[in-house]
């Protein structure tokens, strides 16, 4: 059941137009990641779909009923924003049950709900308190404490997670989720940050200068990237990009004359210009020289799971991501990668190119063995 749709939404701020003509439909109860860099017009989306900002054209509806110029605080939404929006001289107690205060609901019912969503949040000790004697963590289960107790709808988060240091924001995350299962409301999360969105989402928007490059899974993103710029801002380290050409064989075919994935014959024309894609965990460093130029080793950076070897060649900046432990390469080396992990973008348009098919595989042996220790 859809519980959110968006059609045609444009806004705009004098002349710049933010948000271009952008569709969108949320299911009833799922938790919605919408992902993009700075100034990608994904905080605007979240306002005008709680009806913080007016719409320059299009349509919002929420479980059938459009809302498009229906004030606010007539939507059932609440929103957790980025810096809190505690008042400062209210009590914990205070700023959760302010909302219903407003509303006429009687003290005894406020202090109840306030006392049930406390608990939930393990805010129960902390009613007394005011924000300025509390973290940054527990001044966010406040404003989510604020935002549950008016039993909305759905709830909007604003990167509200941003504030935070990494461990308290992997805990919040965590939070957020079981509260998602438990409450079942449909929750629509912005977040700059791709850990954010590939862990808690069940489907991801990635935006891109006011309009929406892919929606999906987020191994569905990983894995099948619908444009250039989906593939560079998904993923860490981020994908090999290798500018290449096509080939009369449909073969891409990078300047020097070599073939990256000679396996894989594109869906193309001869002579389109295309980067193709491959995810430094996918690039394998060959002992011999046959499959292509010679990269050299430059850094690598160890992250306790895996290592980042960076190495230079051909013109490029080349990473490989390998288990710890797992052999490297201490001398010049090849790269050689399935044709399955390749991805093809169109130049021109950025969009992802079909794979037409492709051809057995070839068969040389990776780098031998290696001691880390000596790397």
């Amino acid at each position: 059941m859809t519980g959110i749709e968006l059609s045609g939404i444009r806004k705009t701020f004098g002349e710049t137009e933010v948000v271009k003509g952008l569709d969108l439909s949320i299911r009833a109860e799922e938790f919605l990641v919408i992902l993009g860099p700075s100034g990608c017009g994904k905080s605007t989306l979240l306002r005008l779909i709680a009806g913080l900002e007016d719409v320059t054209q299009g349509r919002i509806t929420i479980h059938g009923l459009d809302v498009t110029r229906t004030e606010s605080g007539q939507r059932g939404c609440a929103m957790v924003f980025q810096n809190y929006a505690l008042y400062p001289h209210m009590t914990v107690a205070g700023n959760m049950a302010y909302g219903l205060k407003v509303a006429g609901v009687p003290r005894r019912e406020r202090a109840e709900r306030v006392a049930r969503i406390a608990a939930m949040l393990e805010l129960g000790a902390l009613l007394e308190r005011r924000p300025h004697e509390l973290s940054g963590g527990q001044r966010q289960r406040v404003a989510m404490g604020r935002a549950m107790i008016r039993s909305p709808r759905i709830f909007l988060f604003d990167e509200p997670l941003s504030n935070l240091d990494a461990k308290l924001r992997a805990q919040l995350r965590l939070e957020i989720k079981r509260l998602h299962r438990d409450l079942g409301t449909t929750s629509i999360f912005v977040t700059h940050d791709q850990l954010e969105a590939m862990t808690m989402a069940d489907r991801m928007v990635v935006m891109n200068a006011g309009r929406i490059e892919q929606v999906g899974t987020p191994q569905d993103i990983y894995r099948r990237p619908a444009t250039r710029f989906v593939a560079g801002f998904i993923g860490a380290p981020a994908m090999n990009i290798i500018p290449a050409l096509i080939d009369e064989g449909g073969r891409a075919m990078a300047p020097g004359g070599w073939h990256p994935c000679p396996e894989a014959i594109w869906a193309l024309a001869p002579g389109t210009e295309v980067e193709l894609g491959v995810r430094p965990a996918d690039v394998v460093a060959m002992a011999s020289a046959s499959a292509g130029p010679l990269f050299t080793p430059d850094v690598n950076e160890d992250v306790g799971t895996e290592v980042h070897l960076h190495a230079r060649g051909a013109g490029l900046d080349l990473t490989l991501s390998t288990p710890a432990g797992a052999p490297h390469p201490l001398q010049d080396f090849a790269i050689s990668f399935p044709a399955h992990v390749a991805h093809c973008f169109v130049e021109e348009t950025g969009q992802r190119a079909a794979l037409r098919h492709s051809i057995p595989e070839r068969t040389e042996a990776p780098w031998p063995e290696t001691s880390l220790s000596s790397i």
